[in-house]
């Protein structure tokens, strides 16, 4: 990616900025939500240490604007308020070589660049040096609020986007990439692969099983922020509480998950500027490296979708795709 770069003020003006209005109504509660600013109020919110005199980051790493890709596909015709049978979302699996994330299933995205104008630019450059999206395919639909992650110092901007055409997608740069997954949203909604994830140390989130394969984290934070918002969600347990790192272990993910040592937690919490009157001297431990989202917020309950896993889906995934 080359060095840091600090994008201009402009960069972040979206007053400008053209969404796309025609969208499948199935889509309209998230838009709004994204709009709105609702889908962060779930996420906690935090500050990058350059918002407070430059605080340095334990890491050594500076501080960087990123935007991921959250991007679905499915029937434009369907009338919702339910996703259709053949909606999808597009993930990756990350590489098990990188320095950071290995192994996670995440969104596309990444830093932002000198070559890109505004916001979404990010979002779709990386993804189509990730995954070979063609962006002209992709319809921008709104760009949430950043969410400040202290582990790894970025700032990240969730960009909210529909497949209008989708096409091929496969792990085009396999340094970043090892695979490309576009799973059904009906999958991932199903209560039997939903979970609840806690790390040793005390923090807990969502978690999904695709397949073999486990998303958690900041990727499965927003996403069940999303289904949420959508009113998608069906019942499921999250009282179903597994241990993550067995979880991870038992898991194809490839991820050699460690929790970080408690003085460099207690680094990133004064560098995230968090407090707590909490006389539990953990509080803030739990809160959090990647806590994402509070696994008891209610969900309302929805009659069960039709499902058709076999369905083919007119992108397709690599050739190691799975869904």
């Amino acid at each position: 990616m080359g060095a840091t770069f600090f994008p201009p003020e402009d960069y972040f003006d979206l007053s400008g900025y053209r969404f796309a209005d025609d969208y499948p109504r199935w889509l309209a509660p998230l838009v709004a939500a994204a709009r709105s600013g609702d889908v962060t109020k779930l996420l906690p919110e935090r500050r990058p240490p350059e918002g407070d005199g430059g605080v340095p980051h334990p890491s050594g790493r500076p501080h960087r604007t990123s935007a991921v890709l959250v991007l679905f596909s499915g029937d434009p015709d369907a009338p919702g308020p339910r996703p259709p049978a053949d909606a999808r979302v597009l993930l990756t699996h990350r590489a098990a070589t990188l320095g950071s994330h290995a192994g996670q299933i995440s969104f596309p995205g990444g830093g932002s660049e000198a070559v890109d104008e505004k916001i979404p630019d990010t979002a779709l450059r990386e993804a189509q040096e990730e995954t070979g999206l063609d962006p002209d395919s992709v319809d921008i639909l709104a760009v949430t609020g950043s969410l400040y992650i202290p582990v790894s110092n970025y700032s990240v901007f969730p960009v909210l986007a529909y497949w209008r055409e989708p096409g091929r997608v496969h792990a085009a740069d396999q340094a970043e990439t090892a695979r490309v997954l576009t799973p059904p949203l009906g999958d991932l909604l199903d209560p039997a692969h939903r979970f609840t994830v806690r790390q040793s140390a005390g923090w807990q989130g969502p978690a999904f099983n695709i397949g073999d394969l486990v998303l958690w984290g900041f990727t499965a934070g927003v996403l069940a922020a999303a289904t949420q918002l959508a009113g998608w969600d069906l019942e499921w347990d999250s009282g179903d509480i597994r241990d993550l790192e067995e979880t991870l272990s038992a898991s194809a993910n490839g991820e050699e998950h460690s929790w970080p040592r408690r003085e460099v937690l207690e680094e990133l919490r004064n560098a995230a500027h968090l407090r707590s009157d909490d006389p539990d001297p953990d509080a803030d431990f739990r809160r959090l490296g990647t806590e994402i989202l509070r696994p008891d917020v209610g969900r309302p309950e929805s009659p069960t979708p039709e499902q058709d896993d076999e369905a083919p889906h007119r992108g397709g995934t690599d050739e190691e795709g799975a869904s």
